[in-house]
């Protein structure tokens, strides 16, 4: 027999809701979380991630995600002095469940502007379509009617398929909205913090196989609030830390679906290397049907380590690792782990442009210390070559 079975209702009409891809490392900001992030960070970013979730289990739980971002300065003492600057980006998703169902996602970002106000205030909008395609391999399916009580052979089924059994596609705009502020301490931004809200799926898109209209073959409304503080350490206090930071995210999908809350803290080392560590904690709620009380669980914790260098003239390599470990009733000996490793590329112009996560380029915490030789680590060779 084979050894896929998938009860026909469930194709027919999806009664148990999907749910977005998520990522641990949500801290990467990733246009994926919200459009508004489109070189937010940077003048151009290549990131790519690989999920592996819960590799005890035998169907595959995998996530692939690669983005670009690109930018440009478009106007000049625009709005009260400031700037304001045109960013855009694309990033592609592949996501398994198993080896039956996979899932494609092309995401666009035509247009993010960040604006510049007074007082060291940024204010980001982005806009976002993507083309998503689903691919179903039928041959491995069996269905109740090929079933037999007696014995272990499998007959053909009279289920009709339907017309496109092989994939489906639909479009999906998302908007996202970030605020962003830089505070003043002997006139450098020392501490850099922002809130974000992202809409994804504002026409909720049918991902029914047999073009059922329904509302349970739709992708419900996702919504994202997410933030963070990046502060930094006094040189008095400690030269052996170069910034700390606090991540937080909350996600709600669907009317009465597991609402999830990712929290975290992290330290920015500034010794031998720039290395980044810290820890995220992971809890959903639900409110239960015909009930107003809220459920409660916690989900995992999630150990990480980063390494930020610099890999040639004006260009700096930052690599990522978290483990998630699993504390929620599914016990980690079931699920064993969820690996998720990142790896990102950063382009930095030799021209100062305006960035809203960290403000002028003489206060990228982040890169600083790599990029300008500080500290005494990662010196740069006259002829532009880094030596270790």
């Amino acid at each position: 027999m084979r050894n896929k079975i998938l009860i026909l209702f469930l194709l027919i009409s999806f009664n148990l809701k999907g749910q977005d891809v998520s990522f641990s490392q949500f801290d990467l900001n990733m246009l994926y979380m919200n459009p508004a992030l489109a070189g937010y960070e940077q003048n151009f970013r290549i990131l790519t991630t690989r999920r592996n979730q819960w590799v005890g289990i035998s169907e595959a739980f995998n996530s692939n995600v690669i983005e670009f971002n690109l930018t440009s300065n478009i106007k000049k003492r625009r709005i009260s002095g400031g700037e304001i600057n045109w960013t855009g980006g694309i990033y592609f998703i592949e996501d398994r469940a198993n080896t039956v169902f996979k899932s494609y996602e092309i995401g666009l970002v035509p247009w993010t502007f960040h604006f510049q106000l007074p007082k060291s205030i940024y204010i980001s909008m982005g806009l976002q379509n993507t083309l998503h395609f689903n691919t179903l391999d039928w041959n491995q399916l069996v269905f109740s009617d090929q079933i037999n009580d007696y014995n272990n052979t499998v007959t053909s089924s009279n289920v009709a398929l339907p017309a496109f059994y092989n994939q489906s596609s639909y479009l999906d705009p998302s908007f996202g909205f970030i605020l962003t502020k830089h505070s003043a301490l002997n006139k450098k931004s020392n501490n850099t913090s922002f809130i974000g809200f992202a809409w994804h799926h504002l026409y909720p898109p049918m991902q029914s196989f047999y073009n059922d209209q329904g509302e349970a073959t739709t992708i419900p409304q996702k919504f994202t609030i997410h933030g963070q503080f990046i502060g930094s350490f006094n040189d008095v206090v400690t030269e052996s830390f170069n910034f700390w930071k606090v991540s937080y995210k909350h996600t709600l999908q669907g009317s009465n679906s597991v609402q999830k809350d990712d929290i975290g803290l992290s330290l920015s080392f500034a010794n031998n290397i720039q290395l980044e560590g810290g820890v995220f904690y992971r809890m959903s709620r639900q409110i239960k049907e015909g009930e107003n009380k809220v459920s409660l669980m916690s989900e995992s914790i999630i150990p990480l380590i980063r390494i930020r260098m610099g890999i040639g003239n004006n260009m700096g390599m930052e690599l990522s690792y978290s483990y998630d470990y699993n504390i929620s009733s599914l016990n980690n000996i079931n699920s064993v782990a969820t690996n998720e490793i990142s790896l990102n590329l950063y382009y930095f112009s030799s021209k100062p442009t305006m960035c809203p996560a960290q403000g002028k380029w003489g206060n990228n915490r982040k890169w600083q210390n790599v990029m300008l030789n500080r500290k005494g680590y990662g010196m740069k060779h006259k002829k532009d070559r880094w030596i270790w």
